[in-house]
C-alpha cells in the first residue's frame, strides 16, 4: 500500500493523538507563560493546545512531580509547586476540580481564530472529565 493510499484511507485528522470527539474537536487555546511553563515541564510543545492536550499534560505534570496523595491518589498537593501558586491553594480533590477549572479560566486565552467557536467552551471545560482519567489511568 502506498503512503497516497494510506493517507485517502486513514485523514491526518483521525490519526492524531489529541483527537477530540466531543463538542469543543480541534478549538486550540494559548496557556498564559505560567501555565504554559507547567505544560512544558510535562512534556508539551508549541504554544497552542486543545483543552484535551491541556488537560492531559496537566494530569501528566501531577504524576511527574508525584503531586497526588499516595493513599488518597484523587487528592493533589500543590502548595509548594508551581501549579499550587497558579491555583492559589494547598491541595484539591480531582472529585471537585472546580479551582483547577476556575484556574484555566483564568489562563487559557482563545486564539483569534476560534473565538467566534467558543460560545460552549467554559460549560465544556466544566463537563470535561479528561482530568480525572489522566490521573486513574
Amino acid at each position: 500500500m502506498t503512503s497516497s493510499s494510506t493517507s485517502t484511507q486513514y485523514p491526518a485528522a483521525e490519526m492524531s493523538p489529541f483527537r477530540i470527539s466531543t463538542v469543543g474537536q480541534g478549538k486550540q487555546v494559548r496557556p498564559k507563560l505560567p501555565l504554559l511553563k507547567v505544560l512544558r515541564a510535562a512534556g508539551a510543545q508549541g504554544e497552542t493546545f486543545t483543552l484535551k492536550e491541556v488537560m492531559h499534560y496537566l494530569g501528566q505534570y501531577i504524576m511527574l512531580k508525584k503531586l497526588y496523595d499516595q493513599q488518597q491518589q484523587h487528592m493533589v498537593h500543590c502548595g509548594d509547586d508551581e501549579l499550587g501558586l497558579l491555583l492559589g491553594i494547598q491541595s484539591f480533590s480531582v472529585k471537585d476540580p472546580s479551582p483547577l477549572y476556575d484556574m484555566l479560566r483564568r489562563n487559557l486565552i482563545v486564539t483569534a481564530a476560534d473565538a467566534g467557536r467558543f460560545c460552549g467552551f467554559w460549560g465544556l471545560l466544566y463537563r470535561a472529565r479528561f482530568w480525572e482519567c489522566a490521573l486513574l489511568d
